[in-house]
């Protein structure tokens, strides 16, 4: 009876982690975890590797956390006969969504500790956000901090008839038309539908109408809405901004 009601506890609290873990597209996975003794034994790569199977995208840059995304973080929690270790998954209120833990019983420290971590990660479930729009991102984007190779811009790919069906607005800077489409209550794109690709990245800031903006080329800046209008300060060369405004339509 004893077994069967911890079995149970542990069915309930499977269920719920994988609820809230689940709904996120994208995981950020440090360089460095705060635990110095979990930076070794290729834990770093391995993990990034286990999620991105679990369907995750993963987020490198730290210049690109927004509250649409979870960290990841490892600690070595190694007893003195067992191998063992816990990953935390924080919002970006440093809230820890869940923990999980996993042990093995190899006493050699690399392959015990590289168990003990996937055995924590077997009830980690695959990613499968809810919202519609955040599905034909994690379809449709590159991870949002891996640069182009050739042009060193970020691009997000999106599908051109998911723009028709999931967004009804339009916006325009008077040469190009764009589509906003919402990602979440904290996010939003503009997106040019005759490329596929976003043109800025919309996340929101502590001041109501004022946005955080990854533009297309990589650069960030500040962009809001004034009167019924998108405005985005536009970064130069030489250091100054021109202020870009799109008019809805």
């Amino acid at each position: 009876m004893k077994k069967l009601l911890s079995f149970s506890l542990l069915m309930v609290f499977a269920a719920a982690f994988s609820q809230s873990i689940s709904d996120y597209a994208y995981i950020y996975v440090p360089k460095n975890f705060q635990d110095a003794k979990a930076n070794n034994y290729g834990l770093t790569d391995l993990l990034k590797s286990k999620l991105k199977a679990k369907k995750y995208i993963i987020v490198e840059n730290a210049a690109d956390l927004s509250c649409e995304m979870l960290r990841a973080e490892v600690s070595d929690t190694s007893s003195f006969i067992k191998n063992k270790v816990q990953i935390s998954f924080k919002d970006c209120n440093d809230k820890i969504i869940a923990n999980t833990e996993g042990k093995s019983n190899i006493k050699e420290f690399e392959p015990g500790m590289q168990e003990a971590l996937q055995v924590a990660l077997t009830t980690v479930p695959a990613s499968a956000p809810k919202s519609a729009a955040t599905k034909v991102l994690k379809d449709k984007t590159e991870p949002i901090s891996q640069k182009n190779a050739e042009t060193n811009t970020t691009k997000a790919e999106i599908d051109k008839e998911a723009i028709t069906e999931n967004n009804s607005e339009t916006f325009s800077n008077g040469t190009i038309n764009y589509k906003k489409i919402i990602i979440s209550p904290n996010q939003f794109i503009l997106a040019n539908p005759n490329n596929s690709v976003a043109f800025a990245i919309f996340r929101t800031s502590t001041k109501k109408d004022v946005y955080h903006v990854q533009l297309e080329n990589g650069r960030h800046t500040l962009g809001y809405l004034q009167n019924g209008k998108i405005v985005v300060d536009n970064p130069q060369s030489d250091g100054s901004y021109t202020k870009e405004e799109f008019l809805k339509k």
